[in-house]
This record gives C-alpha cells, structure tokens and sequence, in this order.
C-alpha cells in the first residue's frame, strides 16, 4: 500500500507497533523509571517509597525520551537502513522506512511532537528536574547529529563508545528527578552504582544484538565481525557480570530479601550460558541472544521494582503540585 493512502497519523501508529510497540515500551519505561527512582528512595532512608507528581512526569518524559532516540536513529540511519534492507539484510529488510509504510517527513513529525510533549512536561518542573532534562535532551540532540563526527556513523566501536553511555544520561535523569523531589544530600556512590546497574543491560543488549554467526555476516557491522566470534560474546558477557554485580550490592545495601539477587543470578546465567554456547559453536541458532538478554534486564527492572515494594511498602501517592 502507497504511503500516501493511509493518513499520517495512521502510518505513525502501524510504525511504533512495529519499531516501537507502546503497551511494552511504555510499561517497560515506566517500570525502569520507578526502579530506579525508589531504589534512591530507599538508599536515603529505608521507609515506604512513595510516588509525587512530578515523579509521574519523569517516568512519562523516560519513556517519550526512548522513542525520541528511536526517531533520532531512524532518521539518522535511513540512508543506510535502506540500503541494507534493498540488499536483503534479515534484520532490515521489512522495516517500514524499508518498505516505505513510513516515510522520513512522518518520522520528523514524530520528532517535533515527541519535543514538545517533553518541554510541556519538564520545563513547569523547574530546578534539578529541569536540569536532568536540559542535559538529557542536550545528549541526545547530540547523539542525532552524530556528536558533530561523521567517523561515527561509519565505525561501530565509535557508535558503541559515544552512544551507549547515553543511557548513563537517561539514569542522571532519574536523579535529578529524584533530587527535585528531595534534595542532593542523600545523593552518594551508592546513586552511581545505581546508575552502572541501570546501564548495564542496556549496553549487553546492543552488543548481543549485533552478534552473527560466520554465515550469516553481510555488509552490515556486527561485533562478531569485527572481533570474531570467538571474543563478541564476551561483550554481553562482560556487561551481564558488570549489571549483576552492582545490583546484588544495592539489594545488599538496602536489605531486600535474598530471593531477589538470587533470582537476578539466575536471570544473568541464561544469557550468559547463550553466549557461551554460540561461543562453542556459532551457529544461526546459538547467535540468538537477544531475548535472552532482554529477559534478564525485565528481571533487572521488574524485580528491582517488585523487591522494593514487597520489602518497604508504598507509601501514599503525593500529587500535589510539582
């Protein structure tokens, strides 16, 4: 079907079912947000966690900064998404932008009306929360304009140095909103470790996703081409020990129940038993990872969150104004 006879709000909405499906991501965001936010809150004082206004907002501005990033790269990347896609890549070659179910003047739209959701939302906020979104929204601005260095849309490792930490950025955000709320003299190395657990996942999900098996190799940059299969796997690998480590001490600093880390241990095994496997032997079965590693961040996330709540309670939801 030609774009132009479906309506643009319409051929939106098929796009994010596709590149960015609203009840998972939504739920997901949120889920990632309060993990993090109550995890603070628990690490300042112990007591029932509890849920502000302007905590709604951020958790809202989480999620609309995660599509913001997947229009970013879409448009960013159409050119070469095409391009792939045309020469048969399995990973590119139905995608809408491919397909032409979606075009780049509805992505920029999307763009414009995601801005303005986050600007209506963040700027009434004021203070520390006003600041984690100036420097959010700065990064990620950034990341869309490549950091003003071509070299990066050509070379994966730069992509992976200069874009991944991104999500550092997203963990600020959290903090700050957090800090908005009450006050930066709870705020200590504990917010950091919070923050690498944050990252973590995330970061062995983009490598574990850009993993193939010899045969499977196209034009298209992979870590297991440029490393080899026999080193890509430890990137995930590197990155699930990395998360797990610093969500076990967390869980240990705020006295969660000890289901929790041992359920995060167990999380962590799957992707890595995965890795090890495609590491015996590559193969288009055994360079499947990605699922696996997204299970273990929900685990991450969810569990973090479910932990906190069974352990502390919640307390009252405060929606007075921000």
């Amino acid at each position: 079907m030609l774009t132009g006879e479906v309506s643009r709000p319409l051929r939106i909405w098929r796009y994010l079912l596709v590149m960015f499906p609203p009840h998972i991501m939504l739920l997901s965001g949120v889920a990632k947000f309060y993990a993090a936010y109550f995890c603070l809150q628990a690490l300042a004082s112990g007591v029932a966690v509890g849920i502000s206004a302007r905590s709604i907002g951020g958790a809202i501005s989480l999620v609309l900064f995660s599509l913001l990033l997947r229009v970013y790269d879409e448009l960013k990347d159409a050119d070469a998404d095409i391009r792939l896609g045309r020469a048969g890549d399995p990973r590119y070659k139905d995608r809408p932008i491919v397909t032409g179910a979606i075009t780049t003047d509805d992505l920029t739209h999307l763009r414009w009306v995601i801005t303005t959701l986050l600007v209506v939302i963040n700027v009434p906020m004021g203070g520390w929360g006003l600041v984690g979104f100036a420097v959010l929204f700065l990064v990620t601005w950034l990341s869309f304009k490549w950091f003003f260095w071509p070299a990066i849309s050509r070379d994966l490792l730069l992509a992976l140095l200069t874009h991944n930490p991104i999500t550092l950025f997203f963990g600020a955000y959290v903090v700050a909103i957090y800090a908005a709320d009450y006050g930066i003299h709870d705020i200590d190395i504990w917010a950091f470790v919070l923050l690498l657990a944050f990252w973590a996942p995330l970061a062995a999900w983009e490598t574990a996703r850009k993993i193939r098996a010899p045969e499977d190799e196209t034009d298209y940059q992979t870590y297991s081409k440029i490393f080899g299969w026999k080193i890509a796997p430890l990137l995930p690998i590197a990155f699930i020990m990395l998360g797990t480590t610093c969500m076990i001490l967390l869980s240990g600093r705020m006295e969660l129940s000890w289901i929790f880390p041992a359920t995060v241990l167990i999380a962590s095994a799957i992707p890595i038993t995965r890795c090890i496997a495609f590491r015996i032997a590559p193969s288009k079965k055994t360079a499947v990872l990605q699922p696996f590693v997204e299970l273990y961040a929900i685990v991450m996330d969810v569990g973090l969150l479910v932990a906190i709540l069974v352990s502390l309670g919640l307390a009252p939801i405060q929606l007075a104004s921000l």
